[in-house]
């Protein structure tokens, strides 16, 4: 049909009534399931009274009895040894958030329920980071000779080509099987895997693959993530293990970048704290001032714990503070 002659009425002649429609449904972000408590197995069971710290105690096994009894003489009887004990102080964690009146007469969204959620799961978020933080710094760990040709002495020293193989489950399980260690579920210990890090168990050939779950639980496993039992081993994958930076880093994928410059198509990143990332490592960078710096690269090079280079074409920026995160991806 032709078009009129004269004026058009079109939405930009009467804006004011030509406005963005809002979806009164807000989405969570995306989240990571908390899983490392489901590690920390070890509760009350009859508290004698409330108190700020609760005192588990262990009682110690008799010495083996390796001589015969004999038939005619009474057997002598022996002390028990002291029950050794373990104080747990009690703490609180997690986060509070106040709302007005009037927020909730005038948003188009039910705050009140999306702040149940998010206050719930910042809770069990925050525990499950003082959890991995504690298991991260335990002093038992056994660290294998990866393809690098050289043992790592600590997680700093642990090369990207360092790769997870099936072997070193083997023996990490072997290790626990000796040591007496209780297992996770039934006579599986629980191994918890960065998703990256399973790949590179899936990639390898041969026996010793992965085997079902329900071949050892009901088909409802005792987390969310787990794959599968590799070499007496429950794999749980889940992106809370760390994958790159150094354990003492704590959960966090991210680290703060204190300064930045590009000489020569040659990117230098400082970190205020040591990184713990080697070559051929992919990270994402995100420089709040000198943003040509930004994108996802492949680390060449690391001249020293608090700096990395990667190569980027552009024009040379000179070396300055900046204040932002580092992400790591891989």
């Amino acid at each position: 049909m032709a078009i009129p002659g004269g004026s058009l009425t079109t939405t930009s002649s009467i804006s004011n009534l030509v406005q963005a429609a809002y979806d009164q449904y807000v989405r969570m972000a995306l989240r990571s399931i908390p899983v490392m408590r489901s590690l920390a197995d070890v509760k009350p069971v009859q508290q004698a009274m409330p108190g700020s710290s609760v005192v588990f105690s262990i009682y110690s096994d008799l010495a083996q009895a390796t001589s015969t009894l004999t038939e005619s003489a009474d057997v002598s009887s022996i002390a028990l040894g002291n029950p050794s004990q373990v104080t747990v102080t009690l703490a609180e964690y997690g986060s509070a958030v106040s709302t007005t009146k009037k927020l909730n007469l005038t948003s188009f969204n039910d705050v009140d329920s999306a702040l149940a959620d998010i206050i719930a799961y910042n809770a069990a978020d925050s525990i499950d980071n003082v959890v991995g933080q504690v298991l991260c710094a335990g002093t038992q760990v056994v660290y294998s000779n990866g393809p690098s040709g050289t043992t790592p002495t600590s997680s700093a020293t642990v090369l990207p080509v360092d790769t997870i193989t099936t072997a070193d489950i083997r023996n990490a399980v072997v290790t626990l099987r000796t040591n007496k260690a209780l297992p996770r579920i039934g006579e599986l210990y629980a191994a918890y895997l960065h998703p990256r890090q399973s790949a590179d168990l899936r990639a390898e050939s041969g026996t010793g693959g992965f085997q079902e779950l329900t071949k050892y639980v009901e088909r409802t496993p005792f987390t969310a993530g787990a794959v599968g039992v590799l070499e007496g081993a429950f794999v749980v994958e889940t992106p809370r293990v760390l994958n790159g930076l150094k354990l003492a880093s704590g959960l966090s994928t991210t680290t703060t970048i204190s300064n930045v410059a590009l000489t020569s198509n040659v990117a230098t990143i400082t970190t205020a704290v040591a990184h713990g990332l080697g070559v051929g490592q992919v990270v994402t960078v995100a420089a709040v001032t000198a943003t040509t710096l930004n994108g996802t690269f492949t680390i060449a090079s690391v001249p020293s714990t608090t700096t990395f280079t990667y190569a980027l074409t552009a024009s040379n920026v000179t070396s300055a503070a900046d204040v932002t995160l580092l992400a790591v991806l891989a």
